[in-house]
């Protein structure tokens, strides 16, 4: 009975997968990334979209960026979002250019809305040199 409760309540929130810094000044491409990921997902998890891929475009005059400085969200209800993340991790480690200088980041967020000090983060981020933060 606990098993369906949690799977319910995993299908009502919606699972968003944010990534950035796959690519090098040398090759590869975030936004790749992102269509192989959403392939995989597709026809290895049957994961429902709520929408098209985000294309997150970063504040252009930072100085650590690569190319087109843009990020990728994907945002999907289903299940097996623990697969699904683990799945994330494998494309991030294994098709980032990592060996040329790419420093991906990856993060998970599992809610329907996003809260506000996220919100404040992004808007900080669009004109401001940002440090990492946990």
């Amino acid at each position: 009975m606990n098993n369906h409760h949690s799977n319910t309540e995993e299908e009502s929130k919606t699972l968003h997968i944010g990534f950035d810094d796959t690519d090098s000044t040398n090759g590869r491409c975030t936004t790749h990334l992102a269509y192989l990921l959403t392939n995989t997902l597709v026809k290895k998890f049957k994961v429902n979209f709520i929408d098209f891929p985000l294309l997150i475009r970063l504040n252009p005059n930072i100085p650590l960026k690569t190319r087109g400085n843009g990020a990728v969200c994907l945002r999907i209800k289903g299940k097996r979002y623990d697969e699904i993340k683990e799945e994330a991790i494998y494309f991030i480690e294994n098709y980032s250019d990592i060996e040329n200088g790419a420093n991906p980041g990856l993060a998970f967020y599992e809610e329907n809305n996003i809260a506000n000090d996220i919100i404040s983060l992004s808007n900080n981020a669009m004109d401001t040199v940002l440090s990492k933060q946990l």
